[in-house]
């Protein structure tokens, strides 16, 4: 990636905005304390050794001869947030990615398309930098290359699961003015992304876009019920290919989400119900699909079990597509369904979590169908996590998926296994 691809657009007019607001505020904070204010910020770093395993049963679809990848890497996440001077602050992040030992994966950018695909390439760039106002009533504004993660990440999110996490080229506010309410915007001009798509004959993992972002949360009734409505509208321009074209195909898409929690007695039970629709638009790919959800959980001390049935429509030529979205915590954890079959997909699941000590140990079962047809496979995914110091956290992780008739090599299904072993160390 070119790390600085991009930039100068990004920051000269940021710059110009905080001079903006700065000289609109004045008189709350002296210039004098700007010195002071920019140096007594907070850092922040994150570093995450990981080795990943990923083996695919034969037969291998072509171009691929080795049916094993494998990945050692190391994440460095260091940055600085500013203190506040008039409402404005700021943030500048690095983020550096590197591999140890022989390239045995395909990254999508180091040219060994013969080994199974780890998406996580070698890399060093600027992760976020943002300047953000807070100086009116119970609102704020940030611009810039920023995290935006929207409800629990199903349509809008970071994937911060990968090495390389995404963010947004954009301009973001977050408004509570509304009792009980918050109503949150952005216009995207960029999306930083892990996938390194393949585009006119070359891989990128930034694309351009003019997408903006509606979602509005309203508590009704405390946890018991909380509403969200969204709309996302996202233009990718004309995107070429069969796969990488549908996914980001030009779309709208509109919805209602319903979540709550009610305790009872020494239970506490949960619920979440979603409708969205999507639909073309700016002369995408014609389609007029549906999403549904329907999960239901009960709480007890540490223990916690859920069940849930998802469906995201298809009608064997086009299907409702998620681009934005960290899929990975919902399709599978051996991200079989990143890009939604034009099938479509329903997804029946079940899950359950447990404290022992401070061990944190999770069980995922998923049964996957098409929309309306065969039956794709089964997973089962495993994670467990012990935290050693409080900024300190080992994790150990697995998923297996199990193929009856996805994905097809050669008129086989074919299963897949992947893990992880990783360490992650914040403050």
């Amino acid at each position: 990636m070119n790390a600085t691809k991009g930039m100068q657009g990004l920051v000269r007019p940021a710059l110009a905005t905080m001079m903006m607001f700065a000289g609109a505020a004045m008189a709350a904070d002296p210039l004098a304390d700007l010195p002071f204010r920019l140096t007594g910020g907070t850092p922040n770093l994150d570093v995450r050794l990981r080795y990943e395993y990923l083996h695919l049963d034969n037969p291998l679809p072509a171009p691929l001869t080795q049916d094993t990848a494998q990945q050692v890497s190391v994440r460095v996440r260091l940055g600085y947030t500013t203190a506040a001077w008039n409402g404005l602050d700021g943030q500048l992040e690095y983020e550096g990615l590197d591999t140890v030992g022989d390239d045995r994966y395909n990254s999508l950018t180091n040219g060994r398309t013969t080994y199974p695909a780890i998406p996580d390439a070698q890399v060093h760039e600027v992760n976020q930098v943002w300047l953000r106002y807070s100086g009116l009533p119970k609102t704020q504004i940030k611009y810039g290359r920023q995290r935006i993660n929207l409800d629990n990440q199903r349509f809008v999110g970071g994937v911060a699961w990968r090495q390389d996490e995404q963010t947004f080229d954009a301009t973001y506010l977050s408004s509570t003015l509304i009792p009980k309410t918050t109503v949150q915007y952005a216009h995207l001009d960029r999306v930083n992304s892990f996938r390194n798509f393949a585009i006119n004959g070359r891989n990128t993992d930034q694309l351009d876009i003019d997408g903006h972002l509606i979602n509005s949360s309203t508590a009704i009734l405390g946890k018991k019920l909380n509403l969200t409505g969204y709309g996302y509208f996202l233009d990718f321009g004309t995107v070429p290919g069969a796969a990488v074209g549908r996914l980001l195909a030009n779309s709208q898409t509109y919805g209602l989400r319903a979540t709550g929690s009610v305790p009872v007695k020494t239970l506490t039970f949960g619920y979440t119900l979603e409708y969205a629709a999507q639909q073309d638009w700016r002369g995408g790919i014609d389609k007029d699909h549906r999403y549904g959800l329907a999960e239901a959980n009960v709480g007890w001390k540490k223990l916690k079990a859920t069940a849930g049935y998802e469906v995201l429509g298809g009608n064997g030529v086009t299907s409702f597509q998620t681009p934005l979205a960290t899929t990975h915590a919902f399709d599978g954890w051996a991200d079989q369904f990143l890009i939604t079959p034009t099938e479509g997909l329903r997804r029946i699941y079940a899950s359950f979590g447990a404290g022992i000590a401070k061990a944190n140990l999770t069980a995922i079962f998923h049964d996957f169908s098409a929309d309306a047809g065969p039956h794709f496979g089964n997973e089962v995914d495993l994670l467990a996590s012990y935290p050693v110091l409080d900024n300190f956290t080992l994790f150990a992780k697995f998923a297996a998926y199990f193929a009856d008739e996805f994905p097809v090599v050669s008129g086989q299904a074919t299963n897949v296994q992947r893990g992880w072993l990783y360490a992650e160390y914040k403050f």
